[in-house]
């Protein structure tokens, strides 16, 4: 254990804190992998659709990191705003290396506004699901 500036003594490993942080970067890693490859796997069928795949990577990559951030912004709108916002930038750098690569992928505007969409999606799921966590905590202290 170690002490923090108020003296309370907190664990050097804190399990939540580490799957909290390694979900968002494995996520990344393979919007990264998936993006950047020159032969991406094809999935079959309505699934198969390219905006749909950036708006849902990015919506998920929104809610995993906003989940990071929320152990240092409690009951803050700012962990899934800076979440969003971390996603539209990855995506952006990501149609960078696209051109800049140039491994047989190639960038497109109409990527990242699906990326954004769905950064702003993840944001707006993440919000609903933390204030109706709220509302039952709040629901279930008075009750209780």
């Amino acid at each position: 254990m170690m002490a923090t500036c108020d003296n309370k003594p907190r664990k050097l490993f804190n399990f939540n804190y580490v799957v909290r942080l390694s979900l968002p970067i494995l996520w990344a890693g393979a919007i990264c992998w998936l993006s950047l490859t020159s032969t991406p796997p094809q999935i079959p069928g309505i699934l198969g659709w390219d905006k749909l795949l950036h708006a849902a990577a990015y919506a998920l990559l929104t809610v995993l990191v906003a989940q990071y951030l929320h152990i240092h912004y409690t009951g803050s709108w700012k962990a899934g705003f800076y979440a969003a916002c971390f996603a539209v930038l990855y995506g952006g750098l990501i149609e960078v290396m696209q051109l800049a690569m140039q491994a047989g992928r190639f960038a497109e505007w109409w990527d990242l506004v699906a990326d954004t969409v769905g950064a702003v999606a993840g944001y707006v799921i993440f919000r609903q699901a933390t204030v109706m966590r709220f509302q039952h905590h709040d629901r279930n202290q008075t009750d209780g």
